[in-house]
């Protein structure tokens, strides 16, 4: 059973909240920078000169979009005494992994689940994800609850070092993602997942979090479910060049880590996956459909602990994939958007304990 993940309360300007950040959790700071930088070096062909010159030229282009996240990232640097350049790559992991590969590696990623109020008992949206990735990674896991002076008061889950994953604000949106790999994917330079994801929890309005994504220019496919406590959630399937919407169906919605949509499929975009993302959405609805219009919370947990495919399962035990590495379900989190409210779970939540994880206070003056 892992350990809980650290929980860091972080507030006041860009630079100060990333300060706190690198100070609070320096040592699995450190330890994110150490998994990527042996990655990189492993799976792609780019030398740590390449992966520094690369991180100074998306420096550039999250400076354009969104100077604030910037300053929270040499904050972050700062505060946790590393390379800024490093602090900058470990946000890009994923285009630095898999943008210069146009999509030969197949995604090996989450589960995620969303049941809207018409398909729950107690009519509120529930959602849920398992966060599948590579072992080594549960040990740089922190939740981050942030009070940015200017911005919305949100919390989230979080690679330390990275300013976005998977999280909820105080207005009611949620953002979650899931790995995606696409023929689009040719390495280039553009703004990174964990930004795209922070800058979405940023929005005070719902069409200003769809705003965000879709005119943003990307430098990897992904995919983008965004949810509001009012009841409606709608999943993205983004590549660098496009976005392919996908809604809920009888109020329930379930996603892994390929692409949905009748026009990705048809474009070619969808190729790229692993035989486990196909039963893995297919089963999550297996098991949830039966119960809509009575969905709870338990329900979702137990969709979450499933076995299904073991190792390769919706609850995902160690495995190693051809040509991968090491993957397992690293953390689980369930939201309960009327509630303002987040359930962590360290490792594999069927032997986990969901940990409950609300918003910062509100900032006094």
């Amino acid at each position: 059973m892992a350990q809980e993940f650290p929980l860091l309360e972080i507030e006041g300007s860009a630079g100060e909240c990333g300060e706190q950040h690198g100070v609070g959790a320096a040592d699995r700071v450190a330890r994110s920078i150490e998994i990527y930088l042996a990655a990189f070096g492993r799976q792609t062909t780019l030398t740590l000169a390449d992966v520094r010159e690369r991180a100074r030229g998306f420096a550039q282009q999250i400076e354009q979009i969104d100077p604030d996240i910037l300053a929270e990232l040499k904050g972050i640097a700062a505060g946790s005494k590393q390379l800024f350049e490093d602090i900058v790559a470990i946000n890009c992991r994923t285009e630095l992994l898999y943008g210069d590969k146009a999509g030969t590696r197949p995604a090996t990623e989450c589960t995620t689940v969303v049941a809207l109020p018409e398909a729950t008992a107690e009519r509120r949206i529930l959602i849920g994800k398992n966060w599948d990735w590579r072992d080594a990674c549960v040990d740089s896991v922190v939740i981050l609850k942030v009070a940015q002076r200017g911005k919305p008061r949100l919390s989230l889950m979080v690679e330390a070092g990275m300013v976005g994953r998977d999280g909820f604000n105080e207005h009611g949106i949620a953002v979650i993602g899931n790995l995606l790999v696409s023929h689009h994917d040719k390495g280039r330079t553009g703004v990174p997942i964990p930004i795209l994801r922070r800058r979405i929890l940023h929005s005070t309005t719902y069409c200003e979090a769809i705003e965000t994504l879709v005119r943003s220019p990307r430098g990897a496919s992904g995919n983008y479910l965004i949810a509001h406590r009012d009841g409606v959630a709608i999943d993205f399937e983004v590549t660098p060049d496009e976005v392919f919407v996908v809604y809920p169906e009888r109020g329930l919605l379930t996603h892994s880590n390929h692409f949905q949509s009748p026009v990705a499929q048809a474009t070619g975009a969808a190729k790229f996956y692993s035989g486990d993302s196909l039963y893995r959405d297919f089963r999550a609805r297996q098991l949830l459909e039966p119960k809509i219009g009575a969905i709870t919370r338990a329900d979702i947990e137990a969709t979450l602990k499933d076995h299904f495919g073991l190792p390769r399962s919706i609850c995902r035990h160690p495995h190693t994939y051809p040509y991968g590495e090491p993957t397992m379900t690293i953390a689980s989190v369930q939201f309960d958007l009327q509630r303002e409210t987040m359930y962590v779970a360290a490792g594999q939540p069927c032997e986990s304990t969901y940990r409950a994880v609300g918003l910062p206070q509100a900032r006094k003056g």
